[in-house]
């Protein structure tokens, strides 16, 4: 069986859950570049490619959902996780139309991340994400 590390791009404007998520995630054998805003972000899934991201909603220099739609324009088939403390109908309903991969409130359980992390790794392989080089 081929075996190779699973890139993981993790978004948050918190820099205690960006740490806390990377760590996590970490210790689960996935490849971890966690930035703390919207333009970071974008810059990373332009230069690099990756087979999941976790995305807030809010973050400190671009609306999460701005940077959701640019980032399916970048790369459609990325598997994105939609990771927010503001919960409303609006941003639910949006983002899930959007074709958001998940869409997760904070606070988060860690099993659940986990689970659905890997489920999106599983999409992801069989999309061929994450495997080609721009």
């Amino acid at each position: 069986m081929r075996r190779y590390s699973t890139n993981v791009l993790v978004v948050d404007g918190d820099p205690d859950i960006r740490e806390a998520l990377s760590d996590m995630l970490r210790h689960e054998g996935y490849r971890v570049k966690a930035v703390g805003n919207g333009a970071e972000a974008l810059q990373r899934i332009r230069r690099e490619r990756y087979e999941v991201a976790l995305l807030d909603i809010c973050l400190p220099d671009l609306d999460g959902l701005s940077v959701f739609r640019v980032m399916k324009k970048l790369d459609p088939r990325l598997p994105i996780i939609v990771l927010t403390g503001y919960a409303t109908v609006e941003n639910t309903i949006e983002t899930l139309v959007k074709s958001a991969f998940a869409y997760l409130i904070k606070p988060y359980n860690q099993e659940d991340i986990k689970a659905i992390l890997r489920r999106a790794v599983a999409v992801s392989r069989v999309l061929g994400t994450g495997e080609q080089v721009r």
